[in-house]
């Protein structure tokens, strides 16, 4: 779905980017040898304690970064207000869980495990089938068994 037609819909959704493709991105712009030292500070901005942590730690790191990886600062720089919006969120214990989309990519990868094997189908109808069945599924499982973090039972 298009973020924007979502951010029309529901405008009081916040949106959360990933930290893991956010880091990815950045350090492709990024010598290798560089690549563990600017991994490092770059850590230093989604595990802070806090959202005021975690804007010193930007800084610190766009000031390290500016004048030798120009690009990958301004990578970080264009989704930087995305990229903290987990810490919106009060329980701190779900920032590991939320500041990624590693939970929606492993439902697509049980996608791909399901279909992969079929190679090719005969309409779209057919693939239709399988990708609602999996993600039926899924969410059926995540009902009966949810994580006790997202649940505001007790």
């Amino acid at each position: 779905m298009n973020l924007d037609y979502l951010g029309q819909q529901c405008p009081k959704i916040l949106k959360q980017r990933c930290w893991a493709h956010k880091t990815r991105n950045i350090l492709d712009k990024v010598r290798k040898r560089d690549w563990e030292i600017v991994k490092k500070t770059l850590r230093r901005i989604p595990y802070a304690k806090n959202r005021r942590e975690a804007t010193k730690a930007y800084w610190a790191f766009a000031d390290k970064w500016r004048s030798h990886y120009p690009n990958a600062v301004k990578c970080l720089e264009t989704d930087i207000e995305d990229l903290l919006t987990f810490f919106h969120i009060k329980e701190d214990r779900l920032w590991s869980k939320i500041r990624t989309t590693n939970a929606i990519e492993r439902a697509f990868r049980e996608v791909r495990r399901r279909t992969r094997p079929i190679g090719v189908f005969t309409n779209r109808e057919s693939v239709e089938r399988i990708v609602f069945a999996v993600f039926h599924y899924l969410n059926v499982n995540w009902e009966n068994n949810p994580l006790n973090e997202f649940t505001h039972k007790d």
